[in-house]
């Protein structure tokens, strides 16, 4: 009786753990399905503030299974993530959207497990797919990007994008040699400037005065400044904006940068979103969203 005991005793702990592992078991994960999430997330935090596609994914993925959720369906659980406080919009974390939505032990485990496999999908691709040299810069203005988005508002993946943009990655004369990362000329400095050569609408090349900083992280506090301190990028709605798309069309439509594709177009707006959607660095935005609401 002892021994059919401890068999069954076994038996019953094996089952536990077969469920368990079966419940928390890796799903392929489709691409094209987390494009599309991706795609519909910006869309419907356009004009709000910037949700973590991630996060919906994950619910997605409780509530429907990827495959089968509808777009109306994405943008449902896209905007459990968008409250309201006064008359500014804010982001939930997902404790308080699974609270809301009445999961239970089961369906967090669920949501829990899928983002964990994503995350781990994310750095494998990562590791394949970008250079070190480029994650590196990124991390190196991350947090003065931070610091940039709770003084002046702006977005850390703007700042960054425009960082990687306007230096190629660190690595322009302007930047290496003078550390600036934006390219900010030298009109109402009154430190030090280098007279260097620049790019204007399509394929001109002019002279210009550049400010000069100590370092790097100068150059991105001076960045938020340069910007706050200039109405017409209030006036284009630079501040008051917050998701990546829009504030990236601020900037364009501001006259920060004059760059043209061969018909003419402006394409400044258009670079940095390609940027910001590479290298997810709109996953930062949502971070500090969610943190200094």
């Amino acid at each position: 009786m002892m021994e059919n005991g401890k068999v069954a005793f076994v038996a019953s702990i094996l089952l536990v753990a077969l469920i368990y592992f079966a419940s928390v078991k890796e799903i392929a994960i489709p691409i094209e399905k987390i494009k599309e999430i991706q795609m519909i997330v910006d869309e419907t935090s356009h004009g709000k503030v910037q949700v973590d596609w991630r996060n919906v994914a994950a619910v997605v993925h409780t509530e429907y299974g990827l495959n089968s959720v509808s777009k109306n369906e994405i943008k449902s659980i896209t905007a459990r993530f968008i409250g309201k406080r006064e008359n500014d919009y804010i982001l939930k974390d997902m404790q308080q959207v699974t609270k809301d939505m009445k999961y239970n032990q089961k369906q967090k485990k669920r949501v829990s497990s899928f983002l964990k496999q994503l995350s781990s999908e994310e750095d494998i691709a990562a590791k394949n797919n970008n250079n070190s040299m480029e994650r590196y810069f990124i991390e190196s203005i991350e947090e003065a990007a931070i610091s940039n988005y709770k003084a002046y508002k702006i977005l850390p993946s703007i700042t960054i994008a425009q960082a990687i943009l306007e230096s190629n990655w660190g690595r322009s004369q302007l930047s290496t040699k003078y550390h600036n990362l934006f390219g900010i000329k030298g009109y109402n400095w009154n430190e030090k400037t280098a007279n260097l050569s620049t790019n204007e609408f399509y394929n001109q090349t002019i002279k210009d005065d550049f400010r000069v900083y100590e370092d790097v992280y100068e150059s991105v506090e001076d960045h938020g400044l340069f910007l706050s301190e200039n109405p017409r990028y209030r006036k284009h709605g630079l501040f008051s904006s917050n998701t990546y798309k829009e504030q990236a069309l601020a900037l364009q439509e501001a006259g920060y940068s004059t760059i043209e594709n061969e018909e003419g177009e402006r394409i400044y707006s258009k670079q940095l979103i390609e940027l910001i959607q590479q290298y997810q660095l709109q996953l930062i935005d949502s971070n500090v969203q969610l943190k200094y609401a």
